[in-house]
């Protein structure tokens, strides 16, 4: 077994002291490893154990970085000691490996941490030291001092999800989706590299944990030269500013297009399959989006439903095509009704109101004083979860429903008498 330590560290417990590794007053501060150790080892039964740990150290005599230091030891105590025990033991854990990288931009230190354990996702803890204060920098002060803003982070999420999954296909993606942003915690962790900002934006995965760590790096454009438009009938579907409008002359009003993340070049309307029109958003990085055009405008309330996932680098939209970088033209009626969207089937209920839903998104509602039915129909997706809109069996549209991640929230608006209502998942 090979101990390689700054401060004569003699066993693999954290109980290790900090004396003797104090730098002068003067010194620069620098991060070295407060220890690095490699090992490897049999158990009784012949199965080979290794886990390879390396921590940082910053050299500083401020007490933020005593404290940071302590910290970053502690985080990893208990991990430490359950392969001690292992090896001492004799029985063996999942390969496991801690390492770090130190990433400088101007006066910051970013301190990333990557703990790897097999058959796991690496797990990712960031910390952050001014070299020029000797103190350390929460997120929130980085946040402010870059001018990163919550929404700023939903719509990252939505980039990283689309670029992770844009060549994958599952049955519920667009549930993963909307968990990776709906979810999305606030305190999300960033760093510069090479002028470059880097955030680490957990992904909703169907494996593992349910989350995966992506690196995501984004662009940050002041301004959006690319304009454009299409239209077809009625419908006019404006790029500006990256913002996404569509014009209806049928009402001579014009909706925003909710729930769009991506940065967009193009637009395309077009007449798809049996007399519906459709809208479509061509992304820089080569997906297409879809906007259910004639499900959102009875109820004023137009949203992207997303990428078409499985279709990627599209280079242009026409005549309801899209044109691949290999000059493939790909039927935009045949990608769309490949796209899943889940169901809301299930019984939803709060103190006074209950709200069956079957699994073709017929429902009935009833609580203390009315009760009515109708259907329900997906329109996109905003922040916050899926859009539907529902209507009685008359086909007049009453309003829309906000579903929140993993289905176990609905938010209905302007319902009987109720201005909101808010219905939980009633599981079986």
């Amino acid at each position: 077994m090979t101990w390689i330590k700054l401060c004569s560290v003699l066993f693999l417990s954290l109980n290790l002291m900090f004396t003797g590794c104090k730098s002068q007053p003067n010194e620069e501060v620098y991060i070295s490893d407060f220890y690095n150790i490699h090992e490897e080892y049999k158990d009784a039964w012949g199965n080979v154990g290794k886990y390879d740990i390396s921590l940082p150290y910053i050299h500083c005599d401020s007490k933020s970085a005593k404290k940071l230091n302590q910290t970053i030891k502690n985080e990893y105590k208990d991990l430490v000691d359950s392969l001690d025990e292992a090896k001492e033991e004799g029985y063996t854990l999942p390969d496991t490996k801690v390492s770090y990288d130190v990433y400088t931009h101007s006066n910051l230190l970013s301190l990333v941490i990557k703990e790897e354990v097999e058959t796991e996702y690496p797990r990712y803890k960031v910390y952050h030291f001014d070299s020029k204060t000797k103190k350390r920098v929460s997120n929130k002060k980085l946040y402010k001092k870059y001018k990163i803003s919550q929404k700023d982070m939903k719509v990252w999420a939505a980039q990283a999800f689309d670029q992770e999954y844009a060549n994958e296909y599952y049955d519920n993606v667009k549930e993963l989706r909307a968990q990776t942003i709906g979810l999305l915690p606030s305190n999300l962790d960033v760093f510069y590299h090479k002028g470059k900002l880097n955030v680490l934006i957990p992904v909703a995965t169907n494996f593992g944990s349910g989350t995966k760590m992506v690196l995501y790096r984004p662009s940050r454009k002041k301004s959006y030269k690319i304009e454009d438009s299409s239209t077809f009938d009625q419908m006019t579907m404006t790029l500006k500013d990256n913002k996404l409008s569509l014009y209806y002359s049928g009402t001579d009003k014009t909706y925003k297009v909710h729930g769009c993340f991506n940065e967009y070049k193009q637009v395309h309307v077009y007449e798809i399959g049996p007399g519906v029109t459709y809208g479509f958003a061509l992304t820089t990085n080569g997906l297409v989006e879809v906007i259910a055009i004639e499900d959102g405008l009875p109820i004023e309330r137009v949203c992207s439903q997303g990428p078409l996932y499985g279709l990627d680098k599209v280079k242009s939209l026409r005549s309801g095509q899209a044109l691949t970088e290999k000059d493939q033209l790909i039927d935009l009626f045949d990608a769309l009704r490949n796209q899943p969207f889940k169901s809301l089937e299930g019984t939803y209920t709060n103190e006074s109101v209950t709200l069956q839903i079957d699994e073709n998104g017929l429902y009935a509602m009833q609580d203390q004083e009315n009760s009515h039915s109708g259907l329900l129909f997906s329109v996109g997706m905003e922040e916050d979860g899926f859009v539907y809109g529902y209507d009685d069996y008359n086909q007049q549209v009453l309003s829309y429903c906000k579903v929140m991640p993993l289905y176990e929230k609905l938010e209905i608006k302007n319902l009987f008498d109720h201005d909101k209502l808010e219905l939980e998942y009633q599981y079986e």
